[in-house]
């Protein structure tokens, strides 16, 4: 008589088939397409725009934003925006020019592919200072090529009358590599 072979136990057979799996895994990883690009690193360049228009007697100014922008190459093209918008007065000013003016403040940011508009993102304060949320981005379908930043006061009144500073512009950073 012959003797029967067993099978292995259980266990062992789900162990040979998770370092099977593992290993295709670690094969795949190192596939040339995982190779890092520029289009895989953040780009970041710092912006800044406010109200200043003398021409309505805005000279404090008194809507601005400070931050940076994350230019992403990759797809889809994305630019993060990452700062602060302002409206004063801001708690504690004593400055009679930046005294309360029953108006608030509106940043908008604006993504151009050439010259089509491809996306817009705003973020609006009252007397204050606020962050923009961490999720505070661009994206668009094509590269994006300029990103405007511009600064609006709006009155608090049943009419509303809109006043801006200059829109300011920036230009997609150069990359090498």
């Amino acid at each position: 008589m012959t003797r029967a072979r067993t099978l292995p136990h259980p266990a062992i057979a789900v162990a040979v088939a998770l370092l099977a799996a593992a290993l295709l895994a670690g094969v795949l990883a190192v596939a040339p397409h995982a190779k890092a690009s520029t289009d895989d690193v953040i780009v970041a360049q710092p912006f800044h725009a406010d109200s200043a228009n003398p021409g309505v007697g805005d000279t404090c100014p008194r809507g601005a934003t400070d931050g940076t922008l994350g230019w992403l190459f990759g797809a889809p093209p994305t630019v993060y925006v990452k700062g602060t918008a302002l409206d004063h007065p801001l708690p504690g000013d004593t400055s009679s020019a930046c005294a309360e003016d029953r108006r608030f403040t509106t940043v908008t940011f604006a993504a151009f592919s050439g010259g089509a508009r491809v996306a817009t993102g705003v973020q609006k304060v009252d007397n204050g200072r606020r962050a923009f949320p961490d999720d505070f981005s661009l994206r668009a379908d094509q590269p994006i090529t300029l990103v405007t930043v511009q600064v609006c006061r709006t009155t608090l009144d049943p009419a509303p009358i809109t006043y801006c500073g200059q829109p300011r512009k920036y230009s997609r950073p150069v990359t090498t590599g």
